[in-house]
């Protein structure tokens, strides 16, 4: 008797769990990528001068999936999965495969406050700051965990609050190793919408604390440190360990305006600082960028007019940067070979955002003279607003800023050219063939780099994107 009551109550937990999995509706979106590239000079220099051979062909493939289970309108929970990115021959792409390298990037829920139209999200999400230029922020886009509440507050003013925690070394703050090793970060952002104009106005908020150097973190410290650190910090590869904690913050808006189609104009602009608690001046760091791209859309193409404009370096190291911090911009994608602007492999040779540099450009945007084929063109000019003699004058920090160590630190007296050509074929409705080529020219000034040769970085790729 008492063996057939367990049976029937597994049953009827079984019977239950049917019937709650039925109450939910599950959608799946994603992606797969496949990447087959041809990269020359990648660090800038050449391999063959010094007697090697360069090894430029690899392929690889990355798998994206998003799981939606919706409960109501009001409720519903995401989880979203990477598998990759999975080099040909090399771990887990190598003979008998046996792929490991399944990631968990955002696994949240979204609700909403009862009897209120305030939206909630909570959990690991993607989380950016406001751009207009790159549809992305110069001071924070990527997964993180995090809190956000948004409530639109009429059909053109909506309010958006959030706090992320990007970082919390360790959970035990028994020793003072750890008492100062997170990073929280909050923002406040109000997009305001009007007719043939957007402008979206924000601020955020940062505690670093002087352990939080990512230490043992695989995805993000990089990000962070290059943002974060000043110069004299970056030399010495992490955060001054002299003062406690810091404080960052950043304030900027980012404006659209279509009011006077076909032309449109699209800005950035935002300024952004980090004080040391305890006066550790040579750990400070502040500094603007301002962005623009103006465009006019005629049937076959888009040509329009890229510029922007980062404060730079001063010869001063014990002043702080002159650099705007910046937590994670991963996605600044103004380029698609200098910036991270491809639609698979994304490069950073000049770095996450237009800190330290100028530069103005000239791009054709959808072009396209027969169905299903469209090409971008690019070409930009590139120059530092970095005083050479920080380099010059600074031996550590040329050994950190050069080429092949880090991205690309370019002063005033050094310059770059990047022309992209970029086209996308739709072999069916949800499979494009992305061919990317890439070309950047980097002039360097020998006595600032200690007479270094650099040569050109060219790429060729082949992207396979299925979208379902």
């Amino acid at each position: 008797m008492k063996r057939f009551a367990t049976l029937m109550l597994a049953f009827a937990l079984v019977l239950g769990a049917i019937s709650g999995a039925q109450a939910a509706t599950i959608k799946a979106k994603g992606q797969w990528a496949f990447d087959f590239s041809w990269l020359d000079s990648g660090d800038f220099t050449s391999q063959d001068d010094d007697g090697n051979s360069d090894d430029d062909f690899s392929a690889s493939q990355r798998f994206r999936t998003q799981v939606d289970v919706i409960a109501s309108e009001a409720l519903k929970g995401v989880v979203f999965f990477e598998v990759g990115t999975t080099v040909w021959g090399r771990t887990d792409g190598a003979l008998g495969t046996d792929g490991k390298s399944v990631e968990v990037r955002r696994s949240y829920i979204d609700w909403i406050v009862p009897n209120t139209d305030v939206k909630v999200r909570m959990g690991l999400q993607g989380l950016s700051l406001p751009g207009a230029v790159a549809p992305s922020s110069m001071v924070f886009d990527d997964d993180v965990a995090g809190l956000t509440v948004s409530y639109a507050i009429n059909d053109n003013v909506g309010v958006t609050a959030l706090w992320a925690r990007p970082v919390d070394a360790s959970g035990n703050e028994g020793s003072d190793n750890n008492t100062y090793d997170e990073v929280d970060m909050f923002a406040l952002v109000v997009p305001v919408t009007l007719d043939g104009f957007k402008i979206t106005p924000y601020g955020a908020y940062a505690s670093v604390g002087k352990d939080a150097n990512f230490t043992g973190v695989t995805n993000g410290g990089a990000e962070f440190l290059s943002g974060m650190l000043s110069m004299t910090e970056f030399a010495n590869g992490a955060i001054d360990s002299s003062s406690s904690t810091y404080d960052a913050w950043w304030g900027g808006a980012a404006f659209e305006m279509t009011y006077f189609a076909p032309f449109s104009l699209k800005m950035d602009a935002v300024y952004g600082s980090k004080t040391a608690d305890d006066d550790a001046e040579s750990a400070e760091r502040s500094g603007w960028i301002v962005a623009a791209l103006a465009e006019y859309k005629l049937d076959m193409v888009t040509p329009g007019i890229l510029a922007w404009y980062g404060s730079g370096e001063d010869d001063d190291l014990d002043n702080g940067s002159e650099r705007m911090p910046s937590v994670s911009p991963t996605g600044w994608g103004v380029t698609s070979f200098g910036y991270p602007g491809s639609v698979y492999r994304q490069d950073t040779y000049f770095g996450l955002n237009g800190a330290g540099t100028w530069a103005v450009g000239l791009q054709l945007a959808d072009i396209s003279f027969m169905e299903n084929l469209s090409h971008v063109f690019r070409l930009v000019y590139m120059k530092g607003t970095n005083d050479a003699d920080v380099i010059k004058n600074n031996a550590g920090v040329r050994d950190a800023f050069t080429p092949g160590n880090t991205y690309v630190f370019l002063t005033d007296e050094d310059s770059a050219i990047e022309v992209n050509f970029d086209t996308t074929y739709k072999i069916y409705e949800n499979l494009s063939l992305v061919v990317e080529m890439g070309w950047i020219k980097l002039d360097m000034d020998e006595d600032t780099w200690a007479d270094q040769d650099f040569s050109d970085a060219k790429k060729l790729v082949f992207n396979f994107v299925y979208d379902f």
